[in-house]
């Protein structure tokens, strides 16, 4: 009674949706992070393993079919229907003209390769469709969370719709962004109560509040910019007030591991381009030690 009491409030609230497929749409629709579906990994196999299961019985009549043809030509005794075997396993036309004038066997082996294409069709389509599936990836921890809290507090689908978080390993995340790199990751967990942003959402929702990217990718690139100089800057400065050789290369080598491990931390750079950039870095050093 209590649930049917909320149920009616809310269809009196012009600021909330109809409860149920339209609320649970406009929720999931809020965000991009939170279009979050089921996989359906079992019965996806399941369905593709009765797809081939039904081709593989397929391919075994065809066959037989065809031995039965090859022993209907090694041991018949009329030469007239002998040709008319080989001629239909030889020439599309002289099979179909055949199985249209009503010849038994040939109707059979026809009526079997058009299901063949049909399944193979469906097979072969099934197969691509469920290969781009299972490439999509598993939700972020942060918006799964939140769509499970709202799913499991909400309870807008009734029947067979409760069990959507059934199994939470078979859930995939469409549109996925962009894996943040560590120091946007880190600023989200130390900084993210500070930098939200709080949306408009019905009441039943609950507060909803939206990690701001554009704001924190901007000031990432600040202090990406501010590390890149202060290393550069700093590693010149410190070459010229320095005269002892020996010094200087142990400030290129400290300096050089540091350069390094910003890269490494707080960028997406693959190995290589770790590699590349610091040799690069280390270069400009080196360049401006000989030259001073």
């Amino acid at each position: 009674m209590a649930e049917a009491q909320i149920d009616v409030e809310a269809a009196r609230d012009e600021g909330e949706y109809l409860q149920g497929f339209a609320d649970f749409s406009q929720y999931v629709a809020s965000d991009l992070s939170l279009s979050i579906y089921r996989k359906f990994g079992v019965l996806g196999a399941r369905n593709l393993l009765y797809l081939q299961t039904e081709l593989q019985l397929l391919e075994i009549e065809l066959e037989a079919l065809g031995k039965e043809d090859k022993l209907a030509i090694a041991g018949g005794d009329i030469d007239d229907e002998k040709f008319e075997l080989e001629e239909a396993a030889r020439s599309w036309e002289s099979m179909r003209g055949r199985a249209e004038d009503g010849d038994e066997r040939q109707m059979r082996r026809l009526g079997m390769i058009y299901k063949i294409r049909k399944v193979m069709e469906e097979y072969e389509s099934a197969l691509l469709r469920r290969n781009e599936v299972l490439q999509l990836e598993s939700p972020a921890d942060i918006p799964f969370e939140a769509f499970k809290s709202w799913f499991r507090a909400k309870r807008p689908l009734w029947g067979s719709g409760f069990r959507t978080l059934h199994n939470e390993a078979d859930m995939i995340s469409l549109g996925t962004q962009a894996e943040p790199d560590r120091i946007s990751s880190l600023m989200h967990r130390c900084l993210g109560y500070r930098l939200r942003v709080e949306r408009k959402t019905p009441k039943s929702w609950g507060p909803m509040y939206y990690y701001p990217v554009e704001r924190v990718n901007l000031i990432v690139g600040i202090i990406s910019v501010l590390c890149s100089a202060s290393l550069l800057v700093g590693a010149i400065l410190a070459l010229h007030f320095v005269k002892p050789i020996g010094i200087r290369l142990g400030i290129v080598g400290v300096f050089t591991l540091l350069f390094a491990a910003s890269v490494a931390l707080l960028t997406h750079a693959r190995r290589v381009e770790v590699y590349g950039a610091t040799a690069a870095y280390a270069a400009v050093l080196v360049v401006f030690i000989s030259v001073n």
